[in-house]
């Protein structure tokens, strides 16, 4: 069994860059989350301060 480790080198590559995406989106999807909570939380204190 002959390996070309320039293919595999490129395969690791592939998949860390993959992993970084998956990452990243699951990152920027928490943090809009958090952004949403705290927005929603400052409207509501707003209208119940109103009525």
């Amino acid at each position: 069994m002959n390996i070309d480790w320039n293919v595999f080198m490129k395969g690791v590559q592939v998949a860390g860059l993959g992993l970084a995406g998956v990452f990243s989106v699951l990152i920027l999807f928490f943090v809009v989350t958090k952004l949403m909570v705290y927005i929603g939380n400052k409207l509501e204190k707003k209208d119940s301060s109103q009525s």
